[in-house]
Protein backbone atom coordinates (compact mmCIF):
# COMPACT_ATOMS: atom_id res chain seq x y z
CA UNK A 1 0.00 0.00 0.00
CA UNK A 2 2.77 2.70 0.94
CA UNK A 3 4.83 1.52 -2.30
CA UNK A 4 1.23 2.08 -4.59
CA UNK A 5 0.71 5.56 -2.51
CA UNK A 6 4.45 6.59 -3.29
CA UNK A 7 4.14 5.59 -7.45
CA UNK A 8 0.61 7.71 -7.36
CA UNK A 9 1.76 10.97 -5.94
CA UNK A 10 5.02 10.17 -8.41
CA UNK A 11 2.97 9.82 -11.41
CA UNK A 12 0.90 12.73 -10.35
CA UNK A 13 -2.08 11.10 -10.17
CA UNK A 14 -3.70 12.00 -6.86
CA UNK A 15 -6.60 13.91 -8.14
CA UNK A 16 -7.95 11.16 -9.88
CA UNK A 17 -8.33 8.98 -6.81
CA UNK A 18 -11.20 9.49 -4.58
CA UNK A 19 -10.61 6.80 -1.94
CA UNK A 20 -8.05 3.25 -1.58
CA UNK A 21 -9.23 -0.35 0.00
CA UNK A 22 -7.47 -2.84 0.85
CA UNK A 23 -8.24 -6.08 0.53
CA UNK A 24 -7.64 -9.48 1.76
CA UNK A 25 -8.71 -12.37 0.05
CA UNK A 26 -6.54 -15.27 0.37
CA UNK A 27 -8.99 -17.00 1.78
CA UNK A 28 -12.64 -18.46 1.08
CA UNK A 29 -15.39 -17.97 3.45
CA UNK A 30 -18.08 -20.65 2.87
CA UNK A 31 -19.85 -19.83 5.99
CA UNK A 32 -19.67 -17.24 8.43
CA UNK A 33 -18.04 -19.61 11.08
CA UNK A 34 -16.77 -21.77 8.34
CA UNK A 35 -13.46 -20.91 5.92
CA UNK A 36 -10.59 -22.17 4.18
CA UNK A 37 -7.30 -21.16 2.90
CA UNK A 38 -8.00 -23.45 -0.52
CA UNK A 39 -4.49 -24.69 -0.19
CA UNK A 40 -4.26 -28.03 -2.40
CA UNK A 41 -2.71 -31.13 -0.42
CA UNK A 42 -1.75 -29.31 2.37
CA UNK A 43 -1.20 -32.37 4.26
CA UNK A 44 1.42 -33.75 1.84
CA UNK A 45 3.41 -30.26 2.00
CA UNK A 46 4.30 -30.03 5.08
CA UNK A 47 4.74 -33.46 5.97
CA UNK A 48 7.05 -34.35 2.44
CA UNK A 49 9.94 -35.80 3.52
CA UNK A 50 11.69 -34.86 0.23
CA UNK A 51 10.38 -30.91 0.79
CA UNK A 52 13.63 -28.27 1.35
CA UNK A 53 13.43 -26.02 3.94
CA UNK A 54 12.93 -22.90 1.36
CA UNK A 55 9.85 -24.99 0.12
CA UNK A 56 8.87 -25.38 3.78
CA UNK A 57 9.09 -21.62 4.49
CA UNK A 58 7.25 -20.70 1.54
CA UNK A 59 4.55 -23.04 2.31
CA UNK A 60 4.23 -21.95 6.12
CA UNK A 61 4.49 -17.64 4.67
CA UNK A 62 1.41 -18.89 2.36
CA UNK A 63 -0.06 -19.97 4.86
CA UNK A 64 0.41 -17.33 7.85
CA UNK A 65 -0.92 -14.84 4.77
CA UNK A 66 -3.90 -16.53 4.47
CA UNK A 67 -4.10 -16.43 8.63
CA UNK A 68 -3.54 -12.81 7.84
CA UNK A 69 -6.24 -11.78 5.59
CA UNK A 70 -8.69 -13.66 7.79
CA UNK A 71 -7.52 -11.13 10.98
CA UNK A 72 -7.56 -8.34 9.04
CA UNK A 73 -11.16 -8.89 7.58
CA UNK A 74 -12.35 -9.39 11.08
CA UNK A 75 -10.48 -6.17 11.87
CA UNK A 76 -9.36 -7.47 15.13
CA UNK A 77 -5.81 -8.71 16.85
CA UNK A 78 -6.20 -11.79 18.44
CA UNK A 79 -4.20 -13.44 20.64
CA UNK A 80 -2.40 -16.86 18.93
CA UNK A 81 -2.41 -20.15 21.15
CA UNK A 82 -0.15 -22.81 18.83
CA UNK A 83 1.90 -26.27 20.40
CA UNK A 84 5.14 -25.76 20.75
CA UNK A 85 7.25 -26.78 17.72
CA UNK A 86 6.42 -27.80 13.98
CA UNK A 87 4.26 -26.29 11.16
CA UNK A 88 1.50 -24.43 13.86
CA UNK A 89 4.61 -22.65 15.67
CA UNK A 90 6.11 -21.76 12.32
CA UNK A 91 2.99 -20.32 11.00
CA UNK A 92 2.16 -18.39 14.22
CA UNK A 93 5.16 -16.66 14.88
CA UNK A 94 5.08 -15.33 10.96
CA UNK A 95 1.86 -14.72 11.77
CA UNK A 96 2.30 -12.10 14.61
CA UNK A 97 4.72 -10.53 13.14
CA UNK A 98 2.77 -9.66 10.02
CA UNK A 99 -0.13 -8.71 12.61
CA UNK A 100 2.49 -6.26 14.54
CA UNK A 101 4.14 -4.77 12.03
CA UNK A 102 1.30 -3.77 9.57
CA UNK A 103 0.67 0.02 10.12
CA UNK A 104 -3.09 0.29 10.96
CA UNK A 105 -4.21 -3.35 11.92
CA UNK A 106 -2.05 -2.95 15.40
CA UNK A 107 -3.26 0.52 16.21
CA UNK A 108 -7.30 -0.51 15.71
CA UNK A 109 -9.48 -0.34 17.99
CA UNK A 110 -10.55 -4.19 17.73
CA UNK A 111 -13.26 -3.67 15.38
CA UNK A 112 -16.60 -5.17 16.85
CA UNK A 113 -14.73 -7.18 19.56
CA UNK A 114 -14.36 -5.07 23.35
CA UNK A 115 -10.60 -4.77 24.13
CA UNK A 116 -10.97 -7.32 27.19
CA UNK A 117 -12.79 -9.95 24.95
CA UNK A 118 -10.20 -10.23 22.24
CA UNK A 119 -10.69 -13.59 19.94
CA UNK A 120 -8.33 -16.18 20.41
CA UNK A 121 -7.00 -18.10 17.53
CA UNK A 122 -5.57 -21.65 18.34
CA UNK A 123 -2.95 -23.09 15.40
CA UNK A 124 -3.69 -26.99 15.62
CA UNK A 125 -1.59 -29.72 13.64
CA UNK A 126 -3.28 -32.56 11.87
CA UNK A 127 -1.34 -34.74 12.91
CA UNK A 128 -2.51 -34.55 16.12
CA UNK A 129 -5.84 -36.13 15.50
CA UNK A 130 -5.48 -38.26 12.14
CA UNK A 131 -8.45 -40.08 12.59
CA UNK A 132 -11.18 -37.05 12.43
CA UNK A 133 -10.90 -36.80 8.65
CA UNK A 134 -11.27 -40.24 7.71
CA UNK A 135 -14.12 -41.69 10.44
CA UNK A 136 -17.59 -41.88 9.02
CA UNK A 137 -20.17 -39.25 10.18
CA UNK A 138 -23.38 -39.03 11.86
CA UNK A 139 -24.80 -35.59 10.98
CA UNK A 140 -26.52 -33.88 8.04
CA UNK A 141 -23.64 -31.97 6.96
CA UNK A 142 -20.63 -34.24 7.40
CA UNK A 143 -22.53 -37.03 5.96
CA UNK A 144 -23.48 -35.14 2.86
CA UNK A 145 -19.81 -34.03 2.38
CA UNK A 146 -18.50 -37.59 2.84
CA UNK A 147 -21.06 -40.07 0.56
CA UNK A 148 -21.91 -37.22 -1.95
CA UNK A 149 -19.97 -34.81 -3.74
CA UNK A 150 -19.97 -31.69 -2.25
CA UNK A 151 -17.89 -29.06 -2.49
CA UNK A 152 -17.81 -25.19 -1.64
CA UNK A 153 -21.73 -25.85 -1.00
CA UNK A 154 -22.29 -27.43 -4.36
CA UNK A 155 -23.94 -31.08 -3.85
CA UNK A 156 -24.07 -33.17 -6.69
CA UNK A 157 -25.74 -36.78 -7.03
CA UNK A 158 -27.12 -38.79 -9.87
CA UNK A 159 -30.43 -40.29 -9.78
CA UNK A 160 -31.20 -43.76 -10.40
CA UNK A 161 -32.91 -44.69 -14.15
CA UNK A 162 -36.73 -45.55 -13.41
CA UNK A 163 -36.51 -49.39 -14.10
CA UNK A 164 -40.67 -48.72 -15.24
CA UNK A 165 -39.46 -46.26 -18.29
CA UNK A 166 -41.41 -48.32 -20.46
CA UNK A 167 -40.41 -45.70 -23.24
CA UNK A 168 -36.35 -46.31 -22.66
CA UNK A 169 -36.93 -50.07 -22.63
CA UNK A 170 -38.95 -49.91 -26.36
CA UNK A 171 -35.97 -48.14 -27.48
CA UNK A 172 -33.99 -51.35 -26.15
CA UNK A 173 -31.58 -48.75 -24.25
CA UNK A 174 -31.60 -48.03 -20.13
CA UNK A 175 -32.91 -44.84 -19.24
CA UNK A 176 -30.47 -41.78 -18.74
CA UNK A 177 -28.74 -41.51 -15.66
CA UNK A 178 -29.85 -37.65 -13.82
CA UNK A 179 -27.39 -35.60 -13.04
CA UNK A 180 -28.50 -32.92 -9.95
CA UNK A 181 -26.83 -30.22 -8.66
CA UNK A 182 -27.80 -28.10 -5.91
CA UNK A 183 -26.24 -25.29 -4.36
CA UNK A 184 -27.23 -25.29 -0.44
CA UNK A 185 -25.84 -22.06 1.91
CA UNK A 186 -26.79 -22.49 5.72
CA UNK A 187 -26.65 -18.42 5.63
CA UNK A 188 -29.65 -18.37 3.24
CA UNK A 189 -31.71 -21.72 3.92
CA UNK A 190 -33.24 -21.73 7.26
CA UNK A 191 -33.88 -25.19 7.15
CA UNK A 192 -30.07 -26.64 6.48
CA UNK A 193 -28.77 -23.42 9.10
CA UNK A 194 -30.85 -25.16 12.04
CA UNK A 195 -30.03 -28.82 11.07
CA UNK A 196 -26.48 -29.28 9.33
CA UNK A 197 -24.96 -30.21 12.51
CA UNK A 198 -28.27 -32.51 13.82
CA UNK A 199 -27.90 -36.91 13.28
CA UNK A 200 -29.02 -37.37 9.91
CA UNK A 201 -32.27 -39.40 11.08
CA UNK A 202 -33.45 -36.04 12.72
CA UNK A 203 -32.61 -34.26 9.99
CA UNK A 204 -34.96 -36.61 7.63
CA UNK A 205 -37.70 -36.07 10.16
CA UNK A 206 -37.80 -32.91 10.41
CA UNK A 207 -37.69 -32.46 6.28
CA UNK A 208 -40.84 -34.66 6.23
CA UNK A 209 -42.56 -32.77 8.97
CA UNK A 210 -42.17 -29.48 7.52
CA UNK A 211 -42.83 -30.31 4.02
CA UNK A 212 -45.86 -31.78 5.53
CA UNK A 213 -47.07 -28.56 7.01
CA UNK A 214 -45.74 -26.39 4.16
CA UNK A 215 -47.72 -28.40 1.60
CA UNK A 216 -50.93 -28.14 4.28
CA UNK A 217 -50.56 -24.56 4.53
CA UNK A 218 -50.17 -24.49 0.06
CA UNK A 219 -53.39 -26.64 0.03
CA UNK A 220 -55.15 -24.13 2.47
CA UNK A 221 -54.78 -20.84 0.63
CA UNK A 222 -55.28 -22.37 -2.77
CA UNK A 223 -58.63 -23.99 -1.52
CA UNK A 224 -59.64 -20.74 -0.17
CA UNK A 225 -58.26 -18.46 -3.27
CA UNK A 226 -59.46 -20.73 -6.09
CA UNK A 227 -62.19 -22.88 -4.95
CA UNK A 228 -64.92 -22.45 -7.05
CA UNK A 229 -67.22 -20.55 -4.86
CA UNK A 230 -68.39 -22.01 -2.04
CA UNK A 231 -66.65 -21.67 1.16
CA UNK A 232 -64.91 -18.08 -0.72
CA UNK A 233 -67.62 -16.87 -1.45
CA UNK A 234 -69.49 -17.27 1.91
CA UNK A 235 -66.17 -15.53 3.14
CA UNK A 236 -65.84 -12.95 1.13
CA UNK A 237 -69.97 -12.31 1.00
CA UNK A 238 -69.88 -12.28 5.15
CA UNK A 239 -66.82 -8.90 4.76
CA UNK A 240 -65.65 -10.92 7.62
CA UNK A 241 -62.02 -13.14 5.78
CA UNK A 242 -61.38 -10.98 2.58
CA UNK A 243 -58.55 -9.27 4.61
CA UNK A 244 -57.17 -12.82 6.13
CA UNK A 245 -57.44 -14.12 2.50
CA UNK A 246 -55.31 -11.22 0.85
CA UNK A 247 -52.80 -11.71 3.79
CA UNK A 248 -52.57 -15.40 3.28
CA UNK A 249 -51.99 -14.91 -1.13
CA UNK A 250 -49.55 -12.82 -0.23
CA UNK A 251 -47.76 -14.83 1.42
CA UNK A 252 -48.01 -17.91 -0.80
CA UNK A 253 -44.88 -17.03 -2.50
CA UNK A 254 -42.69 -17.06 0.05
CA UNK A 255 -44.32 -20.27 1.45
CA UNK A 256 -43.72 -21.98 -2.47
CA UNK A 257 -40.11 -20.91 -1.87
CA UNK A 258 -39.80 -22.68 1.61
CA UNK A 259 -41.10 -25.54 -0.30
CA UNK A 260 -39.25 -25.45 -2.64
CA UNK A 261 -35.80 -25.47 -0.73
CA UNK A 262 -37.02 -28.55 1.61
CA UNK A 263 -38.08 -30.53 -1.61
CA UNK A 264 -34.14 -29.52 -2.56
CA UNK A 265 -33.18 -31.04 0.93
CA UNK A 266 -35.74 -34.03 0.47
CA UNK A 267 -33.95 -34.95 -2.80
CA UNK A 268 -30.14 -34.39 -1.24
CA UNK A 269 -31.27 -36.91 1.86
CA UNK A 270 -33.06 -39.10 -0.28
CA UNK A 271 -29.74 -39.04 -2.37
CA UNK A 272 -27.42 -40.01 1.04
CA UNK A 273 -29.92 -42.42 2.49
CA UNK A 274 -29.47 -44.64 -1.00
CA UNK A 275 -25.83 -44.37 0.28
CA UNK A 276 -25.68 -44.97 4.36
CA UNK A 277 -28.33 -47.69 3.19
CA UNK A 278 -26.55 -49.67 0.55
CA UNK A 279 -23.21 -49.51 2.32
CA UNK A 280 -24.85 -50.33 6.05
CA UNK A 281 -22.36 -47.31 6.88
CA UNK A 282 -23.91 -47.22 10.58
CA UNK A 283 -22.03 -50.04 11.39
CA UNK A 284 -19.05 -49.18 10.43
CA UNK A 285 -19.63 -46.19 12.70
CA UNK A 286 -20.65 -47.94 15.39
CA UNK A 287 -17.57 -49.69 15.40
CA UNK A 288 -15.05 -46.98 14.82
CA UNK A 289 -16.53 -45.00 17.49
CA UNK A 290 -16.38 -47.93 20.04
CA UNK A 291 -12.70 -48.21 18.77
CA UNK A 292 -12.27 -44.86 19.34
CA UNK A 293 -13.52 -44.63 22.99
CA UNK A 294 -11.61 -47.25 24.34
CA UNK A 295 -14.74 -49.73 24.08
CA UNK A 296 -12.18 -52.20 23.14
CA UNK A 297 -9.49 -51.76 25.52
CA UNK A 298 -9.51 -54.33 27.37
CA UNK A 299 -10.56 -57.45 24.71
CA UNK A 300 -8.31 -56.54 21.94
CA UNK A 301 -8.72 -59.95 20.34
CA UNK A 302 -12.79 -58.87 20.17
CA UNK A 303 -11.56 -55.54 18.59
CA UNK A 304 -9.28 -57.51 16.14
CA UNK A 305 -12.46 -59.95 15.12
CA UNK A 306 -15.11 -57.39 14.86
CA UNK A 307 -13.24 -55.18 12.80
CA UNK A 308 -12.01 -58.54 10.24
CA UNK A 309 -15.73 -59.62 10.27
CA UNK A 310 -16.73 -56.54 9.27
CA UNK A 311 -14.17 -55.55 6.53
CA UNK A 312 -14.40 -59.21 5.03
CA UNK A 313 -17.95 -59.40 4.13
CA UNK A 314 -18.33 -58.63 0.68
CA UNK A 315 -22.21 -57.02 1.52
CA UNK A 316 -20.94 -54.09 3.35
CA UNK A 317 -19.38 -50.93 2.85
CA UNK A 318 -17.30 -50.44 -0.25
CA UNK A 319 -13.87 -50.45 -0.84
CA UNK A 320 -12.89 -46.86 1.25
CA UNK A 321 -15.08 -47.55 3.92
CA UNK A 322 -13.20 -51.12 4.78
CA UNK A 323 -9.76 -49.06 4.09
CA UNK A 324 -10.78 -46.22 6.83
CA UNK A 325 -12.25 -48.77 9.66
CA UNK A 326 -8.87 -50.62 9.66
CA UNK A 327 -7.19 -46.75 9.98
CA UNK A 328 -9.25 -46.24 12.66
CA UNK A 329 -8.59 -49.80 13.99
CA UNK A 330 -4.31 -49.09 13.31
CA UNK A 331 -4.64 -46.19 15.42
CA UNK A 332 -6.96 -47.23 18.36
CA UNK A 333 -4.61 -47.40 21.33
CA UNK A 334 -4.20 -50.70 22.91
CA UNK A 335 -6.50 -52.81 20.45
CA UNK A 336 -4.13 -53.97 17.70
CA UNK A 337 -0.02 -54.80 17.64
CA UNK A 338 1.56 -53.79 14.29
CA UNK A 339 1.06 -57.24 13.40
CA UNK A 340 -2.84 -57.79 14.05
CA UNK A 341 -2.97 -54.45 11.86
CA UNK A 342 -1.38 -56.50 9.55
CA UNK A 343 -3.40 -59.22 9.97
CA UNK A 344 -6.83 -57.14 9.67
CA UNK A 345 -5.11 -55.33 6.51
CA UNK A 346 -4.36 -58.59 4.61
CA UNK A 347 -7.57 -60.42 5.35
CA UNK A 348 -9.29 -57.40 4.28
CA UNK A 349 -6.87 -57.27 1.17
CA UNK A 350 -7.71 -60.86 0.13
CA UNK A 351 -11.30 -60.98 1.31
CA UNK A 352 -11.87 -57.84 -1.68
CA UNK A 353 -9.46 -60.10 -4.54
CA UNK A 354 -11.07 -62.77 -4.22
CA UNK A 355 -14.73 -61.80 -3.11
CA UNK A 356 -14.92 -58.00 -4.34
CA UNK A 357 -17.18 -55.75 -3.09
CA UNK A 358 -20.73 -55.79 -4.03
CA UNK A 359 -21.36 -52.13 -3.08
CA UNK A 360 -19.55 -49.39 -5.72
CA UNK A 361 -18.32 -46.02 -5.33
CA UNK A 362 -21.95 -44.44 -5.50
CA UNK A 363 -23.65 -47.32 -3.56
CA UNK A 364 -24.17 -49.07 -6.44
CA UNK A 365 -24.09 -52.67 -7.21
CA UNK A 366 -20.73 -53.71 -8.23
CA UNK A 367 -20.08 -55.74 -11.72
CA UNK A 368 -20.25 -59.17 -11.32
CA UNK A 369 -16.94 -61.63 -12.39
CA UNK A 370 -17.96 -60.74 -16.18
CA UNK A 371 -18.27 -57.57 -16.24
CA UNK A 372 -16.04 -54.81 -18.13
CA UNK A 373 -13.08 -53.79 -16.57
CA UNK A 374 -12.61 -56.57 -13.92
CA UNK A 375 -9.05 -57.69 -13.00
CA UNK A 376 -8.50 -59.33 -9.71
CA UNK A 377 -11.68 -61.19 -8.63
CA UNK A 378 -14.86 -58.90 -8.78
CA UNK A 379 -12.75 -55.83 -8.25
CA UNK A 380 -13.22 -53.20 -11.06
CA UNK A 381 -10.15 -51.30 -11.60
CA UNK A 382 -11.72 -48.41 -9.86
CA UNK A 383 -11.72 -50.56 -6.92
CA UNK A 384 -8.27 -51.81 -6.87
CA UNK A 385 -6.96 -48.61 -7.33
CA UNK A 386 -9.02 -47.26 -4.42
CA UNK A 387 -7.41 -50.50 -2.23
CA UNK A 388 -4.21 -49.74 -3.29
CA UNK A 389 -4.20 -45.86 -2.39
CA UNK A 390 -5.49 -47.32 1.22
CA UNK A 391 -2.88 -49.68 1.70
CA UNK A 392 -0.54 -47.19 1.11
CA UNK A 393 -2.31 -45.11 3.21
CA UNK A 394 -2.13 -47.85 6.42
CA UNK A 395 2.05 -48.56 5.88
CA UNK A 396 2.20 -44.91 6.68
CA UNK A 397 0.11 -44.24 9.02
CA UNK A 398 1.97 -47.53 10.79
CA UNK A 399 5.64 -46.23 10.03
CA UNK A 400 3.99 -42.56 12.19
CA UNK A 401 2.74 -45.23 14.76
CA UNK A 402 5.71 -47.29 15.02
CA UNK A 403 7.87 -44.03 15.35
CA UNK A 404 5.30 -42.51 18.29
CA UNK A 405 5.36 -39.48 15.97
CA UNK A 406 1.02 -39.73 16.03
CA UNK A 407 -1.74 -39.41 18.69
CA UNK A 408 -3.15 -42.66 19.09
CA UNK A 409 -6.87 -42.28 19.43
CA UNK A 410 -7.76 -42.68 23.22
CA UNK A 411 -5.89 -39.56 23.09
CA UNK A 412 -8.17 -37.95 20.67
CA UNK A 413 -11.43 -38.30 21.21
CA UNK A 414 -13.57 -38.66 24.75
CA UNK A 415 -16.97 -39.42 25.04
CA UNK A 416 -19.57 -36.49 26.11
CA UNK A 417 -22.69 -38.48 26.50
CA UNK A 418 -22.88 -42.76 25.14
CA UNK A 419 -25.94 -44.55 25.84
CA UNK A 420 -27.87 -44.14 28.99
CA UNK A 421 -31.57 -43.07 29.55
CA UNK A 422 -31.31 -39.70 27.65
CA UNK A 423 -30.23 -41.84 24.39
CA UNK A 424 -32.55 -44.68 24.38
CA UNK A 425 -35.66 -42.31 25.03
CA UNK A 426 -33.99 -39.88 21.59
CA UNK A 427 -33.89 -43.47 19.81
CA UNK A 428 -37.71 -45.05 20.99
CA UNK A 429 -39.01 -41.52 20.47
CA UNK A 430 -37.67 -41.70 17.01
CA UNK A 431 -38.01 -45.60 16.43
CA UNK A 432 -41.96 -44.76 17.61
CA UNK A 433 -43.00 -42.04 15.00
CA UNK A 434 -41.11 -43.67 12.21
CA UNK A 435 -43.51 -46.55 12.89
CA UNK A 436 -46.27 -44.59 12.20
CA UNK A 437 -45.14 -43.78 8.86
CA UNK A 438 -44.80 -47.48 7.43
CA UNK A 439 -43.06 -46.42 3.84
CA UNK A 440 -40.95 -43.58 2.59
CA UNK A 441 -37.54 -42.11 3.82
CA UNK A 442 -38.23 -42.02 7.10
CA UNK A 443 -39.20 -45.73 7.70
CA UNK A 444 -36.12 -46.29 5.67
CA UNK A 445 -34.07 -44.36 8.16
CA UNK A 446 -35.67 -46.15 11.36
CA UNK A 447 -34.33 -49.07 9.68
CA UNK A 448 -31.00 -48.43 8.67
CA UNK A 449 -29.61 -44.98 10.94
CA UNK A 450 -30.46 -46.12 14.69
CA UNK A 451 -26.65 -45.90 16.22
CA UNK A 452 -26.64 -42.51 15.15
CA UNK A 453 -28.55 -41.12 17.63
CA UNK A 454 -27.75 -40.12 20.86
CA UNK A 455 -23.92 -40.68 21.04
CA UNK A 456 -21.82 -37.40 21.69
CA UNK A 457 -17.72 -37.30 21.60
CA UNK A 458 -15.21 -34.34 21.52
CA UNK A 459 -12.61 -35.02 18.93
CA UNK A 460 -9.38 -34.03 19.84
CA UNK A 461 -9.64 -30.29 18.94
CA UNK A 462 -12.61 -29.77 20.30
CA UNK A 463 -10.96 -31.02 23.80
CA UNK A 464 -8.01 -28.21 23.29
CA UNK A 465 -10.15 -25.40 22.08
CA UNK A 466 -11.90 -26.15 25.00
CA UNK A 467 -9.39 -26.31 27.34
CA UNK A 468 -7.97 -22.90 25.99
CA UNK A 469 -11.35 -21.18 26.52
CA UNK A 470 -12.07 -22.37 29.48
CA UNK A 471 -8.29 -21.40 30.74
CA UNK A 472 -8.32 -24.82 32.64
CA UNK A 473 -4.79 -25.74 34.33
CA UNK A 474 -2.55 -28.41 33.82
CA UNK A 475 -4.16 -28.70 29.77
CA UNK A 476 -2.70 -26.89 26.21
CA UNK A 477 -3.83 -23.78 28.37
CA UNK A 478 -0.57 -23.97 29.93
CA UNK A 479 1.55 -25.94 27.37
CA UNK A 480 0.36 -23.85 24.10
CA UNK A 481 2.51 -21.31 23.42
CA UNK A 482 1.08 -17.63 24.20
CA UNK A 483 1.85 -15.04 21.51
CA UNK A 484 0.19 -11.27 21.69
CA UNK A 485 1.01 -8.82 18.46
CA UNK A 486 0.57 -6.34 21.38
CA UNK A 487 2.92 -7.33 23.66
CA UNK A 488 6.60 -8.06 22.95
CA UNK A 489 8.31 -11.01 22.87
CA UNK A 490 6.14 -14.50 24.41
CA UNK A 491 4.01 -14.33 27.16
CA UNK A 492 4.63 -16.61 30.30
CA UNK A 493 0.75 -18.02 30.48
CA UNK A 494 2.15 -19.14 34.00
CA UNK A 495 2.12 -15.46 35.39
CA UNK A 496 -1.05 -15.27 33.67
CA UNK A 497 -2.48 -18.09 36.36
CA UNK A 498 -2.30 -15.29 39.14
CA UNK A 499 -4.53 -12.45 37.17
CA UNK A 500 -7.60 -12.33 35.95
CA UNK A 501 -8.23 -13.03 32.72
CA UNK A 502 -11.31 -12.27 30.39
CA UNK A 503 -13.49 -14.74 29.33
CA UNK A 504 -13.28 -16.19 26.06
CA UNK A 505 -16.18 -15.07 23.86
CA UNK A 506 -14.89 -15.70 20.20
CA UNK A 507 -12.59 -18.55 19.30
CA UNK A 508 -10.87 -19.26 15.73
CA UNK A 509 -9.82 -22.74 15.47
CA UNK A 510 -7.62 -23.53 12.51
CA UNK A 511 -5.88 -26.49 11.25
CA UNK A 512 -2.61 -26.72 9.54
CA UNK A 513 -2.91 -30.40 7.08
CA UNK A 514 -6.06 -30.17 6.23
CA UNK A 515 -9.72 -30.00 7.92
CA UNK A 516 -13.51 -31.53 7.63
CA UNK A 517 -17.01 -30.86 7.79
CA UNK A 518 -17.14 -33.83 10.96
CA UNK A 519 -14.44 -31.47 12.48
CA UNK A 520 -16.02 -28.15 12.31
CA UNK A 521 -19.55 -29.65 13.62
CA UNK A 522 -17.74 -30.95 16.32
CA UNK A 523 -16.41 -27.76 17.39
CA UNK A 524 -19.54 -26.20 17.65
CA UNK A 525 -19.70 -28.30 21.42
CA UNK A 526 -17.55 -25.37 22.37
CA UNK A 527 -20.00 -22.70 21.64
CA UNK A 528 -23.05 -21.38 23.50
CA UNK A 529 -24.70 -18.44 23.90
CA UNK A 530 -21.84 -16.73 25.52
CA UNK A 531 -19.08 -18.14 22.71
CA UNK A 532 -19.02 -18.36 19.00
CA UNK A 533 -16.48 -20.62 17.32
CA UNK A 534 -15.44 -19.98 13.86
CA UNK A 535 -13.16 -23.35 12.13
CA UNK A 536 -10.67 -22.35 9.75
CA UNK A 537 -7.86 -24.88 7.59
CA UNK A 538 -5.81 -24.95 4.61
CA UNK A 539 -8.51 -27.11 3.06
CA UNK A 540 -11.41 -28.94 3.61
CA UNK A 541 -10.86 -32.56 2.69
CA UNK A 542 -13.09 -35.36 2.15
CA UNK A 543 -12.17 -39.01 3.83
CA UNK A 544 -11.27 -40.27 0.34
CA UNK A 545 -8.93 -37.10 -0.49
CA UNK A 546 -7.23 -37.25 2.67
CA UNK A 547 -6.78 -41.41 2.01
CA UNK A 548 -4.54 -40.29 -1.31
CA UNK A 549 -2.86 -37.74 0.39
CA UNK A 550 -1.59 -40.27 3.05
CA UNK A 551 -1.11 -42.43 0.48
CA UNK A 552 1.37 -40.27 -1.29
CA UNK A 553 3.47 -40.30 1.81
CA UNK A 554 4.03 -43.86 1.94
Amino acid sequence: MEEFARLVVNTGGLDSIASVHDQFVEFACLEERLFSLNVPSSYVLYNNPGATEADMDAAMNGIAGGLFSVVATMGSVPVIRCPRGGAPEMVARKLNRLITEHPTLIRSKDGRHQSHHRPVLVIMDRNMDLITPVQHASTYQALVDDVLEHKANRVEFNIKPDASDESARRRGRAPPVVRKKFDIDPDVDPFYSRHKFNPFPEAIESNSAELQDVTAKEQHIRSKAGGGGGAKEKDVGGGTDSSELATAVESLPALLDRKKKLEVHTSILQAAMNEVAARDIPQFYELEISLATGTYKNDPAKAKKDVTELVIDSTKGNVNDKVRLVIVYALSNGVGSSSDIDEVAQAMRESLETKGSTVGDNGAPTEGAAGAGVTHGTLSKEDRAQLDVGLRAIEYLKKLRSMNMIATMSDVMQTEVSGGAGSSDMLSNFMARATNQATGLLAKASDKLGTMLGKIHKHRSTIVVENICEMKPNTEDDEYLYLDPRVKGDVDVATLRNATRAPVREAIAFMIGGGCYGEYQNLQMVADERRNVTYGCTEIVDPCMFLDHLAKLA
